[in-house]
């Protein structure tokens, strides 16, 4: 009998860790998914110190660069926010017994013109950068751009070619 319920216990503990475990790597994985795919915000210093050491930036253009990536990814995170809204809305107005078309192409157009306004932030942050870079640095960034974005965005490298046109 005594094995029984050492056994019993056994079984229970068992279960109990492998909850444990199942729960923990859901966290895990959705914390991955939360960032929707940009850096999160360690990595604006993390960037900074990438970009300070390739660029030999100053200590006072790499503290200007890092204002100018948390001013960025703050404008950024508003006007994403609003497409996300809009989209919400978008897609219950779509899915609706009876849709408006005009309200949605409307709403569509919004979306845009915020994904709009998002470019021209990327412009600004560009124009602010070059702004306190050196020629030979602006040179140097430029070899780094693409070389950047594939290392921030690591889905993009995992994908599989596009099919061929027909």
């Amino acid at each position: 009998m005594d094995i029984f319920s050492k056994n019993k216990l056994l079984t229970r503990l068992v279960v109990v860790l492998i909850f444990l475990n199942v729960v923990s790597i859901g966290f895990q994985w959705w914390d991955k998914l939360d960032n929707n795919g940009r850096p999160p915000k360690p990595e604006i210093n993390k960037l900074t110190a990438i970009l300070t050491k390739e660029l030999q930036l100053t200590p006072m253009q790499a503290e200007s660069l890092k204002k100018i990536r948390v001013e960025f990814f703050e404008k950024e995170e508003i006007l994403q926010q609003q497409v996300r809204v809009r989209r919400d809305s978008m897609n219950r107005l779509m899915f609706n017994e009876q849709t408006d078309t005009l309200l949605v192409k409307n709403i569509a157009r919004r979306i845009a013109e915020y994904e709009y306004l998002t470019q021209m932030c990327r412009l600004e942050q560009a124009q602010q950068l070059k702004s306190i870079c050196t020629k030979e640095q602006l040179k140097k960034l430029d070899e780094l751009v693409i070389e950047m974005r594939d290392y921030f965005q690591p889905r993009q490298r995992n994908k599989p070619p596009p099919p061929p046109d027909k």
